[in-house]
C-alpha cells in the first residue's frame, strides 16, 4: 500500500491538475495597418477540448487511476474502488496548453502541472511534484 501511495498519488495528482482547465476568451488581434485579424484556428470560446475520460499511457500506471475532465473540474479515481484519488480544476490556456491545479486525496498535497496537448487524444503533463506523465483520451 505504501508503494502504491508513493508512486500512484503523485501521478494521480498530476492527472487531476490536467483536468482543471477552461478556455479563455479570444479577441481578434488588431493589425497596425488594417482591420482586425482573426485568431488562429482552434477550439471555440466556451468549448472544452479535453472534456472526457483519460487514462495514463505508462504501463506501470495503467489500471491505477482514471482521470475525468469536465467543465473545468478534474477528478482522478481508482478504477477498482471508484474512490477519488485527486480532485482539482483545469484551465485551457491555449490550443496546446492546459494548466492543472489539484490536491491528492491521501496526502492533501497541492500540485500544479503544465500540460501540452500533443493531439486531440494525447496530453503530456509536467507536474511541480512527481514525474511527467502522458494521458490518452478514451471517451
Amino acid at each position: 500500500m505504501k508503494i502504491l501511495r508513493s508512486v500512484a498519488l503523485p501521478l494521480i495528482g498530476c492527472l487531476i491538475l490536467a483536468s482543471c482547465t477552461s478556455f479563455g476568451s479570444r479577441l481578434p488581434a488588431r493589425s497596425s495597418s488594417g482591420p482586425a485579424v482573426a485568431p488562429p484556428p482552434g477550439p471555440a470560446v466556451g468549448s472544452d477540448a479535453i472534456s472526457g475520460t483519460w487514462v495514463p499511457t505508462d504501463e506501470k500506471a495503467r489500471g491505477v487511476y482514471v482521470a475525468q475532465f469536465r467543465d473545468g473540474v478534474f477528478v482522478s479515481t481508482s478504477p477498482t474502488t471508484k474512490k477519488p484519488l485527486a480532485k482539482g480544476r483545469y484551465q485551457i490556456v491555449s490550443d496546446t496548453t492546459v494548466k492543472l491545479d489539484f490536491v491528492g486525496a491521501a496526502s492533501g498535497t497541492a500540485v500544479q502541472a503544465n500540460c501540452e496537448r500533443r493531439s486531440d487524444t494525447v496530453l503530456y503533463c509536467v507536474p511541480t511534484l512527481g514525474s511527467p506523465f502522458t494521458l490518452s483520451r478514451t471517451a
